[in-house]
């Protein structure tokens, strides 16, 4: 694919993943400390093989692949590191909108093969104010008018972080 990308200078937005899909629920558990580091190694290696097949470095866009073979517990360790990706030099994109790790950790948990509640956007919207605040560059999401004015509240947190704050 990455030689495709490169012959039609597209961009090319490179996700991790954990497994395959069918493997998923069998995966022994990683440690919190462990996350972080599995999914930068990953995405070093895809990043270096996309520039080795000729993909511009302007082109790449990095996804740390939330919910993709990490589990509950494995989604947070990398949600909290997030702003550790940017060691890697490209752009960050954050998908969490709708996640079921989010939906398991709401008060209100959905039983077993319930369906996500249909507020689930309050949870997608705190977790992609995190994501914003430690550095993405863009939010993947389902609904987007919630996401429009949490990701401006993030924009302004972010601007008076860099304020200059007078003294008292």
């Amino acid at each position: 694919m990455s030689s495709v990308c490169a012959e039609l200078g597209c961009g090319t937005v490179l996700m991790h993943t954990r497994g395959r899909p069918q493997e998923w629920r069998t995966l022994p558990t990683l440690a919190p400390a462990e996350v972080v580091p599995l999914v930068l190694q990953d995405l070093e290696a895809r990043s270096q093989a996309a520039l080795s097949a000729g993909v511009r470095h302007e082109s790449i866009l990095l996804d740390p692949g939330f919910g993709f073979g990490k589990v509950l517990g494995e989604n947070y360790p990398l949600l909290a590191g997030f702003d550790r990706l940017h060691a890697l030099g490209f752009p960050l994109l954050a998908g969490v909108s709708r996640k079921s790790f989010l939906a398991r950790s709401i008060t209100r948990k959905p039983s077993a093969g319930d369906s996500l509640p249909s507020d689930i956007w309050l949870p997608t919207a705190a977790a992609n104010v995190a994501a914003i605040l430690a550095g993405a560059h863009i939010v993947r999401v389902h609904d987007v008018r919630p996401a429009v004015d949490t990701a401006a509240i993030a924009d302004r947190i972010l601007q008076g972080a860099t304020a200059e704050i007078p003294p008292l």
